[in-house]
């Protein structure tokens, strides 16, 4: 065989080589696209039940139920409200201390 037959099955080798190289990597880096999708698909999942439930435990019936089933816990009676607005009012607008809170 001559040396320019060699050389030309050793450029043949060598692209096949690469050629196959290239074929392993695309069908790995295909496995790798395929397991993230998958794992973004989980991860949607999971966080669209997470806000769900986060919904759920936010929710202002649930809210009062646990406050008063399990911290026994009653809304105020009316005489015993104040409210800021005719507080500081009837302070001329100003907070001194706690004394707003304090009827006279």
């Amino acid at each position: 065989m001559s040396k320019q037959t060699m050389a030309g099955f050793a450029a043949l080798a060598l692209l096949t080589f690469l050629f196959l190289w290239e074929q392993v990597q695309a069908t790995q880096l295909g496995y790798e696209v395929g397991k993230a999708q998958k794992t973004l698909r989980s991860q949607t999942q999971t966080n669209a039940h997470l806000r769900f439930e986060l919904a759920r435990l936010n929710a202002p019936e649930r809210l009062a139920k646990e406050a008063e089933e399990r911290l026994q816990m009653a809304p105020p009676d009316p005489e015993r409200q104040i409210f800021l607005g005719k507080a500081l009012s009837a302070e001329g607008g100003r907070l001194d201390g706690l004394s707003f809170l304090f009827r006279q």
